[in-house]
């Protein structure tokens, strides 16, 4: 407005010039001819100040961040701490999800963990005592095999012979005693008689015993089941001869009878078929293979004492103790784990900010698949802008403020480049810019539309002048303006520097405090004389 009011007082002024010249006339009544014409301008003195260049940007204010909180476990919402717009803090409890057999876990996994460190407290002790005992058990062990084997040895093969021995004389005596009966009893015939259930008594005592041994030895695994059904056999055939000796004794001191008789024969028809059995054993020599399980018991138990003092040598109680500890550990990496697990049925606010949104209510099913709160950070926002990427090598991500309009807001803030995107968008060739805001006051809010202005360049002792004092010719490439000096108007070329609305920087072609023409320069040639219609 001002340029326009400066125009329309030239031109007043250049019509009032005209008309006082054609007002003078010279002698003889006609118009005296001026000798030149003055042209009016105003100046303007070049003087020194602060200039800066500035990427001027279009963007959107955006929340400093913005989170989505998910359930971590699925259940019902039983507490329900916070609605919608309520600020939180970081850690704050939001809502809580039922956890009766999350807590459980945690119990039982403590449990464990009590049973891991009492197992590890009992190996540090016994470990090593158990490893000293197993050395003795197993030299006991040894100890009683070597003694089995030894009665084996005594007794398998004498025990066959004597069986036999026993079995001939047992058929001797009854044939002797059946002829007796036959022939009718004598005195000689009763001695015989006692001597014989006498015999017959002190073998089934001496089988009795043996069957007593054997039935140990056999229970001690040191002989086999066929000796010790042979000891048994041998028991029940001396019991058989003690009883046929006592019938014998009867029929002498009461007479024989035809059944008695047969009885007797039949008697010695059993005493023949012991003799058979006894020599039956005898050729098989069972007492071998009494000897051979015996012996075969002896090396095991050697071999198991061997095997302990192994385990002594290399400290095998050590390792029990690490598998020990190691269970520990283990239970507590379970109690860990059940803890972790407990504890995300009660859900916290992962940042401090505003809750946005809320997506439940108390008694909804909460599942890991669908977000529960949504906050967001406002205490600082950032404006994002798109820069195309000729003017990224302008920008300073370390140090560099920016100037931030919303319509919301009647004064410009001042924020911070905090981020320049590594890479650019294909389609618009440009890069992605955040600039960070403080927003104490929350009148900054997400979705605003944002002016942002970026000074690229500062100068801060710059000749500037209006951007109207500079006249361009396309053709020759070169800038000029008009100064005035002495009344009259002086053409100079000028270099141009940074531009910042309607004022640009002269780094050459001018000195400071020189009046340059700003009005009326468009006609003016050089070395016109002028007229400065301002001070």
């Amino acid at each position: 407005m001002k340029k326009f009011l400066v125009i329309a007082l030239i031109i007043v002024i250049v019509v009032a010039a005209i008309l006082i010249r054609s007002a003078v006339r010279r002698p003889g009544g006609e118009p005296e001819a001026v000798a030149a014409t003055i042209k009016a301008v105003e100046v303007l003195k070049a003087s020194r100040g602060e200039i800066r260049s500035e990427l001027q940007l279009s963007g959107t204010i955006e929340a400093n961040s913005r989170v989505t909180v998910f359930p971590e476990v699925a259940g019902k919402i039983i507490q329900m701490d916070v609605d919608e717009g309520e600020r939180v803090t970081k850690g704050q409890t939001l809502a809580v999800i039922e956890h009766a057999e999350l807590k459980l876990q945690v119990r039982q996994a403590e449990a464990a963990l009590r049973a891991a460190k009492t197992a590890f407290d009992q190996a540090k002790q016994l470990a090593e005592v158990r490893v000293r005992s197993q050395i003795d058990q197993a030299k006991a062990q040894l100890s009683s095999a070597t003694v089995a084997l030894r009665q084996v040895e005594d007794l398998s093969e004498t025990r066959t012979t004597s069986q036999v021995e026993q079995a001939r004389a047992g058929l001797e005596s009854l044939k002797a005693n059946l002829e007796k009966i036959k022939r009718g009893a004598r005195d000689e015939d009763l001695r015989q008689a006692e001597a014989a259930v006498a015999g017959a008594k002190a073998s089934h005592t001496n089988a009795k015993n043996n069957y007593n041994r054997m039935e140990e030895l056999f229970e001690n695994g040191a002989i086999s089941e066929q000796s010790f059904e042979s000891a048994k056999t041998q028991l029940d055939v001396a019991k058989s001869q003690y009883e046929v000796a006592s019938e014998q004794r009867a029929l002498i001191l009461n007479g024989a009878r035809e059944e008695d008789i047969q009885a007797m024969e039949a008697q010695v028809a059993q005493a023949e078929a012991a003799l058979k059995l006894a020599y039956a054993q005898a050729d098989t020599k069972t007492w071998e293979k009494d000897r051979e399980l015996a012996q075969s018991q002896v090396e095991a138990a050697r071999a198991a004492l061997a095997a302990a003092e192994a385990l002594a040598a290399a400290k095998s109680w050590e390792a029990e103790i690490i598998a020990a500890e190691t269970a520990v550990e283990q239970a507590k990496v379970a109690l860990g784990l059940a803890q972790e697990r407990f504890s995300e049925a009660t859900i916290t606010a992962p940042i401090s900010g505003i809750l946005s949104m809320r997506f439940l209510d108390l008694g909804g099913l909460a599942a890991p698949a669908a977000p529960i709160f949504e906050i967001v950070d406002m205490d600082s926002v950032k404006a994002t802008v798109s820069v195309i990427e000729a003017d990224l090598r302008k920008l300073d991500p370390e140090n560099q403020e920016a100037q931030v309009e919303v319509d919301a807001l009647t004064q410009p803030v001042i924020g911070k480049i905090a981020l320049v995107s590594p890479v650019l968008d294909q389609a618009s060739r440009s890069a992605k810019v955040e600039i960070t805001i403080d927003n104490p006051t929350l009148s900054l809010k997400p979705g605003m539309f944002a002016k942002v202005r970026i000074p690229v360049e500062i100068r801060q002792d710059a000749i500037l002048l209006p951007r109207s004092a500079i006249l361009e010719d396309s053709i020759k490439q070169t800038q000029t303006v008009f100064v005035v000096l002495d009344g009259r108007s002086k053409r100079r070329q000028v270099e141009t520097g940074l531009v910042d609305g309607s004022r640009v920087e002269i780094t050459s072609g001018i000195s400071e405090t020189e009046r340059v023409v700003i009005a009326g320069q468009h006609t003016l040639k050089d070395g016109e004389e002028v007229t400065v219609m301002n001070p």
